[in-house]
């Protein structure tokens, strides 16, 4: 299975947690640099404060005393200090100086009179050390009462990477709250979207189980759930385009039982009228009206299996149970053979009728019966509907580049608008100015045209209908060139 190269809710997730990593990183440093550090440096110098005091106190007690002696007492204190470990300088009032660790009089002194002493290059066992600075942890004098003894320095080097100190000790610690607390709160607004898009999808799900098929979702994210809602959008979508077919099917379902019906009983009711005034013995009827009710049956009849075996034709079109027979024909000869049969009817209702063959020949793949009764039907409808002294043109023509031939029928008829042009190939209509002048060849069945449009498009034609100026109505049929 290919994987989606879309965006994933998994990369979401993972770049909102990274970021909460960096913050909290960037919130520990900031932690160390302004909280611990200024901390960490007030308990190192109260903690060397309280050792000074200590060791004053012992001074001022012993005071004077011989030089191992204050080295051993300087080296017990500064012990004390470990791992702070400063270094202790004790200067006697008469100008002695003492270093602890040994041989950092000149540092002390450099100190004590306010000069600036590089710090050290080498720590006294002459080993090469990186000291950054030196750092004035305390400075205490020695006094005893008001008799100044002296006085106590306490200095600590400082390296480039120190990060000694209690409370530098638990910096990496301190990150832990501050990730805990950054991915809390990251997770709960990370949960809050993730709830409030699943209940996006909860609602269109239970809409849709209730018939409301025009919800939508619209979440535009790409990630998997944002994947889903658009499947889910156009799942309601197909739902509601093919639940708006099969109510358009059913309506025209019901229309086309009420227009058979209709169709079927106005004939009917003609053929049981004159039957029953034949039967009616109290109705005196002459020779020459029985003809005529006799001929009225007769029509009615014809008009009936008309419309029966249209409809029969159009269903089986429609359902493609019709096989047709194709083979290779000239559809020019079968046009003009067909205009040759129906010249005469054309004379008798005082139309004219015009053929004009604008190309010698039109090869065609078509089932030449179908092709005969599509342009019948063209005719035998021009024939009910166009007003005597009109006239009805056909011609054939190629079209070039698009590989069809052309057949329009043009007709100076009452022709039709443009709401009447958009059903004239449904089944059964009828345009309303028509209805009242379809009385020759016994009106129609309203479904001619329906039949020419099944025939043409089981051809991979087309067909549309399209007035003309001043009036008149012209049916375009188009289709393919035998290859």
């Amino acid at each position: 299975m290919k994987r989606d190269s879309r965006h994933s809710l998994f990369w979401t997730i993972a770049g909102l947690f990274i970021l909460v990593a960096v913050v909290g990183t960037l919130l520990q440093a900031l932690v160390a640099v302004a909280v611990l550090g200024p901390l960490s440096q007030s308990e190192d110098r109260s903690r060397v404060e309280v050792a000074l005091n200590g060791l004053i106190s012992e001074l001022v007690t012993v005071l004077p005393m011989s030089p191992t002696s204050i080295d051993t007492l300087l080296e017990r204190h500064r012990r004390t200090l470990l791992p702070r470990a400063p270094w202790l300088f004790f200067r006697q009032s008469n100008g002695v100086v003492y270093s602890n660790p040994p041989g950092r009089e000149r540092f002390a002194r450099g100190i004590l009179d306010g000069t600036h002493v590089p710090p050290p290059t080498t720590d006294p066992a002459g080993h090469a050390v990186n000291w950054n600075r030196l750092e004035l942890l305390a400075r205490e004098p020695v006094m005893r009462g008001s008799e100044r003894l002296g006085e106590l320095v306490a200095i600590r080097p400082v390296r480039p990477d120190d990060t000694s100190g209690s409370l530098g000790r638990l910096t990496p610690l301190l990150f832990l709250p501050i990730a805990l607390i950054l991915s809390m709160a990251a997770a709960l607004v990370l949960l809050r979207l993730l709830v409030r898009r699943l209940r996006a999808i909860e609602t269109l799900a239970a809409r849709v189980a209730e018939g409301d098929l025009s919800v939508r979702i619209a979440d535009p994210s790409g990630d998997e759930i944002g994947r889903l809602a658009e499947r889910l959008d156009h799942m309601a979508q197909s739902l509601f385009e093919a639940r708006e077919r099969v109510e358009q099917s059913d309506r025209q379902r019901r229309q086309l039982f009420a227009d058979i019906t209709h169709e079927l009983a106005t004939p009917l009711t003609s053929i049981r009228g004159y039957a029953e005034t034949l039967l009616d013995p109290q109705v005196n009827v002459s020779g020459d009206e029985r003809g005529r009710f006799v001929r009225g049956v007769l029509e009615e009849a014809r008009r009936l299996d008309r419309l029966i075996r249209d409809l029969f034709d159009l269903a089986r079109l429609e359902a493609g149970a019709t096989q047709l027979q194709r083979e290779r024909l000239d559809w020019v000869a079968l046009c003009r053979n067909t205009a040759e049969r129906f010249s005469a009817r054309f004379s008798d209702a005082g139309l004219r009728m015009e053929w004009g063959e604008t190309i010698p020949e039109a090869w065609i793949h078509a089932d030449g019966h179908r092709m005969e009764q599509v342009l019948e039907n063209l005719l035998g409808n021009a024939l009910r509907y166009v007003p005597v002294g009109g006239k009805v043109a056909l011609s054939l023509t190629g079209t070039n580049g698009a590989g069809t031939y052309r057949l329009r029928v043009d007709d100076d008829g009452p022709g039709l608008s443009n709401e009447e042009l958009s059903h004239v190939f449904e089944r059964f209509y009828r345009a309303p100015g028509a209805r009242g002048s379809a009385s020759r060849d016994g009106g129609g069945s309203g479904l001619g045209l329906a039949i020419v449009r099944e025939i043409v498009e089981r051809h991979g034609g087309s067909v549309r209908a399209e007035a003309t100026r001043p009036h008149g109505l012209a049916i375009t049929i188009e289709l393919p060139r035998q290859r």
